[in-house]
């Protein structure tokens, strides 16, 4: 009688448990992004509502086996035409923490089929909440508009607060800054509107 009270109660707090950190940390690449690189051999992904809020929760990339040359990223791509003729930035709050590479976020316009233009923020081990930002000025002519996010190498990558938005208008176009998480132009079908900015899907 003693041990099935034991098991009972044993049984209670693990419910309990469980039941307080459901929803705290679901795996997977957030809905409306596409994964790129070895993220989804090398790294694991999710998002983590306690390094944020259940309504807008902080997406992760932590590697697993990767090697200093691996690299993980998500990326949307969408129709430039709402974009034309504005700067655009993409700004975003980052805890990155490692032993080898960095992480990256950018902007970047495709204008043909082998013509981009690509300006990111490239940072290296922090350790702590960092703000950061890319911005780039969108051509008449552009086709399509990428925002990326992604880490090198054994790292673990926090990202919230992520927000696309016009900004100043630039003097000249901004040249490239890429440590190449995003060098090749992606074909990927463009969307016509950005899709869970907040990782709350």
């Amino acid at each position: 009688m003693k041990q099935w009270k034991i098991l009972l109660a044993a049984s209670a707090i693990a419910f309990v448990v469980n039941f307080s950190f459901a929803g705290v940390v679901r795996m997977g690449i957030p809905k409306g992004w596409t994964g790129s690189g070895a993220i989804a051999t090398k790294y694991e992904t999710g998002v983590d509502e306690a390094k944020g809020t259940p309504g807008q929760p902080a997406f992760f990339i932590n590697a697993k086996d990767a090697g200093k040359e691996d690299f993980g990223t998500i990326s949307q791509m969408l129709d430039a035409t709402p974009y034309r003729g504005k700067t655009m930035s993409l700004t975003a709050s980052i805890l990155h923490a490692g032993d080898l590479g960095g992480y990256e976020i950018w902007i970047r316009v495709i204008e043909g089929k082998d013509r981009s233009s690509i300006a990111s923020s490239w940072g290296p081990l922090s350790n702590k909440w960092e703000d950061v930002r890319a911005k780039l000025s969108v051509p008449e002519n552009a086709q399509k508009l990428e925002i990326g996010i992604g880490v090198r190498g054994q790292n673990k990558l926090l990202v919230k607060g992520l927000m696309l938005e016009e900004a100043p208008l630039l003097k000249v176009l901004a040249a490239p800054q890429t440590k190449q998480l995003a060098f090749r132009i992606p074909d990927d079908v463009a969307t016509t509107s950005l899709k869970n900015l907040n990782f709350n899907e």
